[in-house]
């Protein structure tokens, strides 16, 4: 990879940490609006008069656009200044969730979710070049552990008080309205620190972007982009990162989504009881997300790295389903939230890869998030279909926990050491 500025730097500027964290709030923002759409759904279903088939409808767009654009999205824009990427798509996604806040219908939010969702997979694959351009490779690992720790933290504050906030306001409007008001700051801030980039920045752009503008003008675009889709073919064990992505997300998201129901049940456990439970799915991670800077640069053994996260996440997920009380449950979802912890490792791997461009990063990352969104959309639809076959949403739930156990085997699959050096 070309050496750019940033890239020779010992430590990341403070202007690269706002940049990077910043964009990490981005995501969070974007998250919230699913993985929190069940807190809306009470007030919009009395609202709107959803019915459960419109309801899974609004959920399963948000995650299925995610998986059918990321990898094409990652190649078609990959030559375009990540800074100008994340602009143009906050100064698109602002508006599409303050259209949800005026949702009279579900087709109307529908399409709301589905064109923030489309901009919001245009953004995502930028990141690794944003990280490449603002941070030093050494703290990589530092910076992505940091924002998990800042997006477990929104997270968990947003999940806890976003039904406070919707009953104290008396408007589920109003909630999508404060979202998409929190977007439009994050776009004056990112409008801000883009602005006015000393020279050197600018530079570092140009390497970022593509570590190769050479050999772009030496070929084709269609070549181009074959060669960036051809990553997917040269580096399979991006496929394999992709495995243990899409388990650890599928049970987390079923674990998630079925969970209250279960220890209602099954256990006796009260759905208000239950569902203080999830806070410790990311309490944990709020100080723990630190610990994936420490993971990254002590394991150096890739293979048990990965595997670590992919072993306690099967352990955790079982022992959530068949806690017999709340101290049992807890301790199970702490498991859970724990396996993230080495999430950010899992990221900066790719950047190891023999003789890999920053480009071709980006597409092997919209490659584990599609994984990831095909995980978080799928794992509940077999665990709900798998409980209506067999009547028993336990062991519907179980069968996609122990499918974790394929994230194991693809974690054994990789090498002890990637070839390559993160420079």
């Amino acid at each position: 990879m070309a050496q750019t500025p940033a890239a020779a730097a010992d430590r990341t500027s403070p202007r690269g940490w706002t940049v990077l964290l910043l964009n990490r709030l981005h995501y969070s923002t974007v998250v919230l609006a699913s993985f929190g759409f069940g807190l809306f759904l009470p007030f919009l279903q009395a609202d709107l008069g959803l019915s459960y088939l419109q309801i899974g409808l609004l959920q399963a767009v948000a995650w299925g656009t995610s998986a059918v654009c990321l990898v094409p999205f990652s190649v078609l824009f990959a030559r375009f200044n990540p800074n100008y990427r994340v602009l143009v798509g906050l100064a698109l996604m602002t508006p599409f969730l303050f259209t949800q806040g005026l949702a009279q219908g579900f087709w109307t939010l529908l399409a709301s979710r589905f064109l923030m969702v489309l901009t919001q997979a245009g953004m995502t694959p930028a990141r690794p070049l944003l990280l490449r351009w603002w941070a030093a490779p050494r703290q990589y690992s530092t910076v992505t552990a940091v924002g998990l720790s800042l997006h477990s933290a929104f997270m968990a504050a947003a999940l806890t008080f976003s039904p406070i906030i919707i009953v104290v306001l008396n408007s589920w409007r109003l909630a999508y309205f404060l979202q998409a008001g929190l977007l439009g700051v994050h776009l004056l801030a990112w409008a801000a620190l883009i602005r006015k980039a000393p020279r050197s920045l600018e530079e570092s752009a140009e390497a970022a972007a593509g570590d190769d503008r050479d050999a772009d003008e030496r070929i084709g675009h269609d070549e181009r982009t074959s060669t960036l889709f051809g990553v997917l073919i040269r580096y399979p064990h991006a496929w394999l990162l992709g495995v243990v992505m899409l388990c650890l997300s599928a049970s987390w998201t079923t674990v998630l989504t079925f969970l209250p129901i279960i220890l209602e049940t099954e256990r006796g456990v009260t759905i208000s009881a239950g569902s203080i439970l999830f806070g410790f799915l990311y309490y944990v991670l709020v100080p723990g997300g630190m610990f994936g800077s420490w993971i990254f640069n002590h394991i150096s053994n890739r293979r048990v790295m990965v595997m670590l996260p992919a072993l306690l996440n099967l352990v955790s997920t079982l022992g959530a389903l068949l806690a017999g009380n709340e101290f049992m449950a807890a301790v199970a979802l702490t498991g859970m939230g724990l396996a993230w912890v080495f999430v950010p490792a899992m990221e900066i791997l790719p950047f190891e890869f023999r003789d890999i461009r920053t480009r071709e990063v980006s597409v092997i990352a919209g490659l584990v998030q599609t994984f990831s969104a095909i995980g978080f959309g799928g794992g509940p639809v077999l665990a709900g279909a798998l409980a209506e076959s067999t009547d028993s949403l336990v062991t519907g739930v179980l069968v996609v926990g122990a499918l974790t156990g394929l994230a194991v085997l693809a974690a054994a699959a990789l090498p002890r050491r990637f070839e390559g050096r993160l420079v």
